[in-house]
């Protein structure tokens, strides 16, 4: 009896054992076509925004049209994370970022055909409304990558060795937005300058951007999939053993695996709807920051030398995810402490920026600006991966529901929403009151979204006993 009770524990270790080496061996292959999906959409996004110039004055299309074009894109962009985050849980997750990948080429192949066949100059109406209906469209198909890569992310990276390390894993990850957007730059400064058509700079991505979707399709969504047995696997099996214990005699029930959870759902679990509006205060900071600083560093540099400052911002922003991930593994995955401490060390930045900004030499503010680059990069980067896992994870869903997308749409789309709206408020803020009152706007902002977090950040630092916890998540 003994020996064969050995015999059934050795081979479900073995089992066990052989399913961690297939998730193992798999990740890196998820890593890697996730990333470059998410950077082939900042790089086919950037690349628009990199030739405006050309747009305007060889293509005629006018500032007030190109402002449209970014305004239409936020919007659907905004609600498009929504709904593509419940796509992604709803349907195969890998069709899902293929099919964006392929909207995002086609867009652009697209606007090129708008430029070779000259709609702009044939019929200005026909050119505009062409051109905006196109990027109605863009934000759509851009929206996927965000929650649906994530939660692709969050099915591999599962296992307890990935969980301890996920805030580093996550900041890694987040690095393709930047990738994609310097890349961008790169691809257009090569296509001037070595006086190819300016439309390439459109074409190159719409062409890298359908080949990565061609590569997604190879991507297997989810360990169940690949039938790698995971920890989530084992709960769900857990839990429907349970269930097929209190059925009457007669009655069955099969294993249909987890149901895409609701947003009413998602919104229930603890603390996303608060992350959700926090994000929108952070992000609405960062959009200030990032569209803004050239304007105001403008009024005391020339063109070049704003620029190059203001850059230096975006350039804190690489490390910045990774910084705040790897501090919060160290600090047991307390990541909302860590994003307070580092909104609490930008106010002191933005206070400092109220007062003295006009003052400051260069040097001072490249100074300034990258560190303010690392506090505001890093919680909007973890914020919207390592902690929309960890929000996912919840005791209350775990192997119920699948959420990680939803989850995650729901806090990018909330965040952008936010931020649109709050960047209306910048230009009369501006005019009417000076710069001072555009930095004060924005301490309240990072003051509300940390406050927004203060009931997380209690717990971080002063947590219930285990068992008392767990039986809060369960009811």
């Amino acid at each position: 009896m003994a020996s064969e009770t050995t015999s059934l524990v050795s081979d479900k270790q073995r089992a066990n054992d052989e399913n961690f080496r297939r998730l193992k061996a798999y990740q890196p292959f998820a890593f890697f076509v996730t990333f470059g999906g998410y950077f082939m959409a900042h790089f086919s996004r950037k690349c628009y925004s990199t030739v405006k110039q050309q747009l305007q004055n060889e293509a005629g299309y006018s500032p007030l049209i190109l402002s449209a074009m970014d305004t239409t894109f936020m919007a659907t962009y905004a609600i498009g994370n929504i709904i593509s985050g419940k796509l992604g849980d709803t349907f195969p997750p890998t069709t899902v970022l293929a099919i964006g990948l392929f909207g995002s080429g086609t867009c652009l192949f697209f606007m090129n055909v708008a430029l070779w066949f000259d709609f702009e100059g044939f019929s200005t109406q026909l050119g505009n409304f062409f051109i905006l209906a196109v990027y109605f469209l863009f934000g759509f198909f851009q929206s996927t990558g965000g929650p649906v890569g994530t939660a692709v992310m969050g099915n591999w990276f599962c296992d307890k060795e990935s969980v301890k390390k996920r805030g580093l894993i996550f900041g890694l990850w987040t690095c393709h937005q930047y990738c994609g957007d310097v890349t961008a730059a790169l691809c257009t400064a090569w296509v001037l300058g070595a006086g190819l058509p300016y439309w390439w700079a459109l074409l190159i991505p719409a062409l890298t951007n359908i080949g990565w979707a061609a590569l997604t399709l190879q991507l297997v969504a989810d360990p169940a999939d690949a039938g790698i047995i995971t920890d989530d696997v084992r709960i769900r099996l857990e839990k429907l053993e349970a269930k097929r214990a209190m059925l009457k005699d007669g009655e069955s029930i099969e294993d249909s695996g987890p149901t895409p959870i609701t947003y009413a759902g998602a919104l229930r679990i603890p603390m996303v709807a608060q992350y959700a509006f926090a994000f929108g205060f952070f992000k609405l900071t960062n959009y200030v920051l990032f569209f803004w600083l050239p304007y105001f560093l403008g009024k005391n540099f020339d063109a070049v030398q704003a620029n190059l400052i203001a850059s230096l911002y975006s350039v804190g922003m690489m490390p910045g995810g990774i910084i705040v991930g790897v501090v919060s593994d160290l600090f047991g995955g307390r990541r909302a402490s860590v994003i307070g401490a580092f909104m609490c060390c930008l106010i002191v930045f933005l206070s400092i920026f109220s007062v003295k900004s006009e003052d400051l030499s260069a040097s001072a503010l490249l100074v300034m600006l990258a560190i303010m680059g690392i506090l505001v990069g890093g919680p909007n980067n973890i914020i919207t991966s390592a902690v929309a896992a960890d929000l996912a994870s919840h005791p209350s869903v775990k192997g119920s529901n699948k959420s990680l997308g939803t989850v995650t749409g729901l806090i990018n789309g909330c965040g952008a929403i936010t931020a649109s709206v709050g960047l209306l408020a910048v230009g009369p803020l501006q005019a009417a009151y000076g710069w001072g009152s555009v930095w004060l706007f924005l301490i309240g902002c990072t003051t509300t979204g940390t406050l927004l977090m203060a009931p997380k950040i209690y717990d971080e630092l002063f947590p219930k006993p285990k068992a008392e916890a767990e039986l809060e998540a369960l009811v």
